[in-house]
């Protein structure tokens, strides 16, 4: 009868020497264990407990996790605060570039924003705040939608209420059709806008016939989206859409509890000469104030000063509302999560336990042989990259799948056979073997059983933490792993003179150019009488006796020339120069 496992309890995150520790066997049992299951590690990097726990399967351990989860897990799922009071909603306006975003959130707020900027569209994310019949509304100001997307990538639903801007003199354009998709992958109500519909050439019909096209039908045609025409130039229907707006948002009783400490979003970030690093952070709950200590990604900092959107000093700032903030070592990125701390120890606490979880979520990639992924797939001349996603959760899922849609080339693409929410299982391996293709988590942990599942069955697991790393790695190995394409161009002609040398497999020819310029690496096809004879490849050029790059019409050169071919005088020489072309993004 065989034995039970010793039973062993484990943190999500420890060092090598932790663990060896916590088995009572040298460090060196443990990265020997590590390296026969491809994770290079010394004796002081940090691992995962999902790692520990195959190390610890290979030497009969039954593990389980000191259940643990951080402040940033909880709140970044993007929940909604059920108690607390009425807060102002969160509107996101989106749509194609110089479709009059800046000029409606202008109008709004009666300031003069587009005429200090280049071309009157708008040069940076920026957020405000305008107050309509007593009640306040946060505008998101997100040109290509890179404040938007980043932080729906979180899985966190920071806005509340998309404005679609659609030109009533254009009409739909590539951005608009992705502003509509990030919306409803957050599952966010739309409020669309037909702008500019006091130009002569605006045609209001025809851009409610493209919306219907992409399933945004007008509610009089019997739809039940909202779509009305504004003009920010004579401010024609935009009541009306303030009116929907917090209609729209009253229906969803937007609530967050001002007495506790803040949570939010980074809007965006700038570095200021003046005052160091500084970012716009949303609150989304709790009341933020200065002197506060806050930890954003992995770094902590203190809240030295905030400044509203018309730059007057404030001294706190609560949910729904944006300010510019000092007080980071660093620039903070888009998108990330800040939350206050209950003192400055617990600030570089958090931000240090934080480093370590993306540290160790970082070794599987790290480890990972890229070069020889991209190798296997090369040598299967596979046409697609095949993929099963997993994240952790449902806003990061979209994410991820709206950017892998657009990684293509002439040759080849990314193609998700399968995706989830959740942790890597063994079922996802399975999935993968189908069709040889790699396991990609975000933000997820591996299963032992689906780690050991494919180490046996040779399937690559790549795990992220960061989106762009995750994107960054797919193009690569997409761009690397199709065959380059070989091109073939005439470099010129010679006329065979004399045999120097005739080895087996090398010969030095003196030759005549004709026409042409011949370099070392050139292929050459010899003919006689218009019949090809044999072929070889240039290794080096003489001139009398002087080593040259390159040999040019109307002089005798010495080639020495890899072949087998049988080489006579008066024989005709064809050089031709060979390309890689390598695959390129479409």
């Amino acid at each position: 009868m065989n034995e039970e496992k010793k039973k062993i309890v484990l943190p999500a995150i420890m060092t090598v020497n932790e663990l060896a520790n916590s088995f009572g066997v040298p460090v060196t049992v443990i990265i020997k264990q590590l390296l026969s299951n491809g994770v290079l590690a010394t004796i002081n990097d940090n691992i995962d407990f999902e790692t520990a726990a195959i190390v610890a399967d290979d030497l009969d351990y039954e593990v389980s996790q000191n259940e643990e989860q951080t402040t940033d897990e909880v709140a970044s799922t993007g929940k909604r605060v059920e108690a607390g009071e009425l807060r102002p909603p969160v509107v996101t306006v989106m749509g194609h570039v110089d479709h009059g975003k800046t000029s409606l959130l202008d109008y709004i707020r009666k300031t003069k924003i587009t005429e200090k900027e280049s071309g009157g569209i708008t040069q940076h994310i920026g957020a405000y705040q305008a107050e309509y019949k007593g009640k306040k509304i946060t505008f998101l100001d997100t040109p290509g939608h890179e404040a938007f997307s980043a932080i729906r990538a979180q899985g966190a639903k920071v806005t509340d209420v998309v404005i679609l801007v659609v030109a009533a003199d254009e009409g739909i354009k590539p951005q608009t059709i992705e502003a509509i998709e990030l919306a409803r992958a957050a599952n966010v109500p739309i409020v669309t806008a037909i702008t500019k519909i006091d130009r002569p050439e605006a045609n209001i019909l025809r851009v409610e016939q493209e919306l219907a096209t992409h399933n945004i039908v007008t509610e009089k045609w019997g739809g039940k989206d909202i779509i009305i025409g504004v003009s920010a130039k004579t401010g024609e229907g935009i009541d009306e859409l303030l009116d929907l707006v917090l209609l729209t948002a009253d229906l969803q009783e937007l609530k967050a509890e001002k007495n506790v400490s803040a949570t939010g979003f980074v809007i965006e970030t700038k570095h200021d000469p003046r005052v160091g690093y500084t970012a716009t952070l949303l609150v989304q709950n709790g009341t933020l104030k200065i002197g506060d200590p806050f930890v954003v990604g992995i770094q902590a900092g203190k809240v030295k000063s905030m400044e509203d959107y018309l730059g007057r000093r404030v001294k706190e700032a609560g949910p729904s509302m944006p300010v510019r903030v000092t007080g980071f070592g660093v620039t903070p990125n888009a998108g990330e999560f800040f939350e206050v701390a209950m003192s400055e120890k617990q600030a570089h606490e958090l931000a240090a336990k934080k480093s370590k979880q993306a540290t160790a979520r970082r070794i599987s990639v790290s480890s990972s042989d890229l070069s020889r992924l991209t190798a296997q797939i090369r040598a299967a001349h596979a046409s697609q990259i095949a993929v099963v996603l997993k994240a952790d959760v449902q806003g990061s899922l979209e994410a991820i799948k709206n950017q892998l849609a657009k990684i293509r080339t002439d040759k080849g693409e990314i193609k998700i056979i399968a995706e989830g929410i959740g942790n890597i299982s063994e079922s996802d391996i399975l999935a993968a073997e189908g069709e040889r293709a790699i396991v990609v988590g975000f933000k997820v942990s591996v299963a032992p059983s689906a780690a050991s599942t494919a180490k046996k069955d040779k399937i690559q697991i790549l795990t992220y933490d960061i989106i762009y790393n995750l994107t960054d790695d797919l193009t690569k190995i997409l761009l690397e792993s199709i065959e380059p394409e070989k091109v073939e161009t005439q470099a010129g002609k010679a006329t065979v003179l004399k045999i120097f040398r005739d080895d087996r497999h090398e010969k030095i020819i003196g030759m005549k150019v004709v026409s042409g310029r011949m370099a070392v690496g050139n292929i050459v096809k010899f003919s006689r009488a218009g019949e090809e004879i044999g072929e070889g490849t240039v290794k080096l050029i003489k001139h009398l006796t002087e080593e040259v790059s390159e040999a040019t019409p109307g002089n005798d050169f010495g080639f020495l020339i890899q072949t087998d071919a049988k080489i006579q005088p008066d024989d005709t020489a064809e050089f031709i120069k060979v390309d890689y072309r390598k695959a390129k993004l479409i």
